[in-house]
């Protein structure tokens, strides 16, 4: 995206937030018994700006592409397990938390830069929005605009999820050729994902390559349907390690799972 364009989308972007804050000054911080839903707009480099749709409850937090998505990953936040449903194959992926601990290839230099706050930019819950730069060895990896104390459970959410993606990870890191390696990708992905959660809830992100997203609405008195979490039983379940270990086969029958609620 046009840097010009980006700083004043994301002007717009913070005055509406900062409106909806105005307006429901309830609904700024998690609230209790309460689920919180999240609306970003995605970028990615060659395809069209795209809505996605995340749900935070205490036990679970699911993402997907809006009201009515048949396809939808869930993390379990109690069993720690994410699942990947495709309703095209009827299938449900699990990937569970790895014990394993491994060293990367070279020596990662991690930097956080704070790059001071958006002085014209409203607060949100009180707060103004704080950009940072993060780098590995040098290289600028990505970029936030982040609200320290915004959305405390979504961001916990947020980084266990990521945790149990990169603890995965690690069980085929060392099948990446070595002239693949790169700093940026393995702390992102790997050695230091989610570093970012650290300085708050991230309501920009974007990378030099041109990924990213927005968040362009979020509310905590919402009420999630209880079916929006539960795993299609009639699906073939199987995890990412029989997936690698060639176990798989589509056109068996189903292994059932227990009903989430």
């Amino acid at each position: 995206m046009n840097p010009t364009l980006r700083i004043i989308g994301f002007t717009l972007l913070l005055t509406l937030l900062g409106a909806c804050q105005q307006a429901e000054p309830e609904a700024t911080a998690d609230a209790d018994g309460h689920d919180i839903l999240l609306t970003f707009v995605e970028f990615e480099k060659g395809v069209d700006p795209y809505r996605t749709r995340v749900i935070v409850t205490p036990d679970f937090m699911r993402f997907d592409d809006g009201e009515g998505s048949l396809d939808f990953v869930l993390f379990d936040r109690r069993k720690r397990i994410v699942y990947s449903v495709n309703s095209d194959d009827e299938t449900v992926l699990a990937v569970h938390p790895k014990s394993i601990e491994i060293e990367p290839p070279m020596k990662l230099k991690l930097e956080a830069h704070a790059l001071g706050n958006m002085q014209d930019a409203p607060a949100i819950d009180g707060r103004i929005p704080q950009h940072y730069q993060f780098l590995a060895n040098g290289k600028v990896c990505y970029d936030t605009v982040s609200v320290k104390g915004l959305l405390p459970d979504a961001v916990d959410a947020f980084r266990d999820f990521t945790a149990v993606l990169a603890s995965d990870s690690k069980v085929t890191f060392n099948t990446i050729p070595a002239d693949l390696h790169d700093a940026c990708d393995m702390s992102m992905n790997t050695f230091a994902a989610g570093r970012h959660f650290a300085y708050g809830f991230p309501i920009q992100e974007w990378s030099p390559k041109g990924a990213g997203r927005t968040l362009i609405d979020y509310r905590t008195d919402y009420r999630a349907d209880p079916a929006l979490f539960v795993l299609p039983r009639e699906y073939t379940h199987f995890t990412v390690q029989e997936f690698r270990e060639g176990k798989v086969d589509p056109e068996a029958e189903s292994t059932p799972v227990p009903n989430h609620t």
